[in-house]
């Protein structure tokens, strides 16, 4: 009887034993299941643009303001739409290669970093270009910009080549999601109208999708 309670005892400890082992793999698997990653990307910008005076060398640009939308997000905290409502926003900076007259048009090169935050404060101003870049760093892409300028109507478009650097998931419902993955592109199709002299030095609006 007492060999008999001893092999139960040993079996009870060692069923308990990889029942606890089972439960914690799974809670693990469970947790990386959690984080959705949208490898597909879809977004569009709402901005603004600053280059530096002239004559300034080098030559650089910032361009700045929110996402109004992210496929399979919800991008704005209520109404209205606009960057005061915007849960997600972004900030490049760039610096200008070269400029190539061609006419009445410049076609101007610039490559730079462009990051896109989320924002729960929704705090966007376009009076304070700063704001769109004080939240938390979701996504980092290098890119490389060309823009197409008319000097005569002042209108623009621009066409970007962006590689993900950086990328990191955040809270969204009970799990997390991330955009994107390092190594991946995306482009990005700008149009817009200069407003000489500035601030700002023009207003934009365009998308952007993954390839």
């Amino acid at each position: 009887m007492t060999k008999a309670f001893a092999l139960f005892g040993a079996s009870a400890v060692a069923l308990v034993g990889s029942t606890g082992a089972t439960a914690f793999r799974s809670h693990s698997e469970l947790g990386t299941r959690s984080v959705r990653q949208i490898r597909v990307l879809s977004l569009e910008f709402v901005g603004q643009f600053q280059n530096s005076p002239p004559g300034v060398t080098p030559a650089t640009h910032i361009h700045y303001g929110y996402l109004s939308y992210v496929r399979g997000l919800s991008v704005f905290k209520g109404a209205p739409t606009n960057e005061t409502r915007a849960l997600f926003t972004f900030f490049a900076d760039g610096a200008t290669l070269r400029v190539i007259p061609n006419g009445p048009l410049r076609i101007i090169t610039r490559i730079g970093k462009l990051t896109i935050y989320r924002d729960p404060s929704t705090n966007g101003d376009f009076a304070k270009p700063e704001s769109f870049r004080d939240g938390t760093p979701l996504l980092v892409a290098r890119f490389r910009q060309e823009v197409v300028n008319n000097t005569v109507t002042g209108s623009f478009t621009t066409f970007h080549q962006n590689t993900i650097v950086s990328t990191r998931p955040f809270p969204a419902g009970r799990g997390s999601i991330r955009l994107g993955r390092v190594g991946e592109t995306f482009r990005t199709y700008l149009s817009g109208h200069g407003n000489m002299p500035g601030p700002p030095s023009g207003f934009f609006g365009g998308y952007a999708v993954s390839g």
